[in-house]
């Protein structure tokens, strides 16, 4: 039997710094049928010298200005050819055998379209820390967070002919409404490989990292798109999750606040908490403490 074709997109623009070793993790996994597709910005920090190094080894490559991460690697997709997709940034980078488990759990699994693995983490300091798959099993549990990591994640491309390309109007969270799309339009649940894929790597340039609570409005955009799809009873689960996930946030920012001794952010923050319906004793003491202003 045939391996499956695994086409992989690198959306990339001005992280020389870290592309090669991303393009590496691509060529060195010597899975005998890949494409590998370049979707470059536009860059003007060495990128290109690095991506023409290996230009004979891609399927195809580009650098012109896009709408953004979500166009690049959509206009990468235009281009496939293959049975699996995935994407991995520019930043990021497989683990060696990754195609070769997963092309295999394709061709073993029956009617498997949706392939996910674990990741880690790779700190700014060079520490790893895992990044499990989080729980996913209940309808809510895909809407309290995503449960997706997207650098460990594989999808057949008739699913992706069938539902569409990433959106272009989200800026962050243009893959998490892919795997809402996949569960709740398309039907479809991820297999897990309980095995290490990818690595996602936190920078300060990285949007994880330098614009965290900038994905909330895409997050809070998706939930008022996605709830109606869900029972009552589970839209109710997760509300009270994600009162409890913001009261445990404001509780966070409340106390660095005071030990920055920024007063005014920390009362804001102890009223925000303590308003929640899913206060705490912690919740009392960060308000005692910012009226007190210590």
């Amino acid at each position: 039997m045939s391996l499956p074709r695994i086409t992989i997109v690198t959306p990339s623009f001005n992280q020389a710094k870290y592309l090669e070793q991303t393009i590496r993790s691509v060529l060195e996994q010597g899975y005998p049928n890949l494409e590998y597709i370049i979707c470059d910005g536009g860059s003007t920090d060495g990128s290109l010298e690095i991506i023409r190094k290996y230009e004979k080894q891609l399927a195809w490559w580009c650098s012109e200005k896009d709408r953004g991460q979500s166009h690049a690697i959509n206009k990468g997709f235009e281009k496939a050819t293959g049975d699996l997709y995935a994407y991995i940034n520019s930043d990021d980078y497989f683990l060696p055998g990754a195609f070769d488990r997963v092309a295999r759990e394709y061709q073993d699994g029956g009617d498997v379209k949706f392939i996910v693995g674990w990741s880690q983490y790779l700190e700014p300091n060079g520490d790893f820390r895992p990044y499990p798959i989080q729980q996913h099993s209940e309808p809510s549990d895909w809407l309290i967070k995503n449960p997706i990591p997207q650098q460990s994640a594989f999808w057949a491309a008739s699913l992706w002919q069938k539902l569409g390309p990433f959106r272009e109007d989200l800026h962050y969270s243009f893959d998490y409404e892919y795997w809402l799309r996949l569960r709740f339009k398309g039907g479809v649940g991820p297999h897990i490989l309980h095995q290490c894929l990818a690595v996602f790597r936190l920078h300060e340039a990285s949007k994880t990292m330098s614009s965290e609570t900038a994905f909330e409005p895409d997050d809070a955009a998706l939930r008022r798109e996605y709830m109606p799809l869900l029972p009552w009873a589970e839209r109710r689960i997760v509300n009270a999750a994600r009162r409890r996930m913001q009261a445990r946030a404001n509780r966070k920012a409340g106390w660095a606040a005071l030990k920055n001794h920024d007063v005014k952010e920390a009362r804001r923050r102890a009223v925000a908490t303590v308003s929640n319906a899913a206060t705490s004793l912690e919740s009392w003491r960060l308000m005692f403490c910012a009226l007190r202003g210590h």
